[in-house]
This record gives structure tokens, C-alpha cells and sequence, in this order.
């Protein structure tokens, strides 16, 4: 699947919700289209509104370019799993991997 993992910023248009993701990927390289993640309450399917790169918390660099051990953890609670339920990557056959 193409595309760079990013952090995104989603809010649900029906229950006003809002989460972040650091499993944000473009629908296709150099797209500004984004996976959908559905909202955990409504279930409706909804975009990120920001997108951003992965950032080392450590050095602040982006994570494709940081050294730094776990240079992928951008806001990541590591205890919080991933709703493969949830993420429209994950549903069309390309599962995040976490």
C-alpha cells in the first residue's frame, strides 16, 4: 500500500467528537486524500481535518529522518490499541499492523 504514515486530527460532524490517530495514510502517494476512520459513537465515517508527519518526541524532527529510538511514537499512548474496526485502511485490506 503507498503512502507514509501521518498524525491526524479527526472531529465527527454528527456528535461533534474528536480523537487524533498516528495511523493517518494517504488513500494514494502524493495524495491529499486521506483514509477515513469511523467515529467509535455514530459510526460515521469521517476525514481528518489536519494531517501532519510523524515527529520524534525527542528531537522533534520527523520521524523518516530521526535516529532516535521509537522515532514513530508521535502522541502515542502504547497501552491504546488500534481500532482495526474502526479504520477504513484497515476494512479495504491493508491493515495499519498494529
Amino acid at each position: 500500500m503507498p503512502g507514509q504514515r501521518h498524525y491526524g486530527y479527526f472531529r465527527c460532524p454528527s456528535c461533534n467528537g474528536h480523537w487524533e490517530s498516528a495511523q493517518v495514510f494517504p488513500v494514494s502517494n502524493g495524495a491529499n486524500e486521506y483514509f477515513k476512520q469511523d467515529c467509535k459513537k455514530c459510526k460515521i465515517a469521517c476525514s481528518p481535518y489536519r494531517v501532519e508527519p510523524l515527529q520524534c518526541p525527542n528531537c522533534g524532527q520527523q520521524a523518516a529522518f530521526c535516529c532516535c529510538p521509537r522515532s514513530d511514537q508521535h502522541h502515542v499512548d502504547p497501552n491504546k490499541a488500534h481500532r482495526n474496526e474502526l479504520c477504513h485502511k484497515c476494512r479495504s485490506g491493508y491493515p495499519c499492523g498494529n
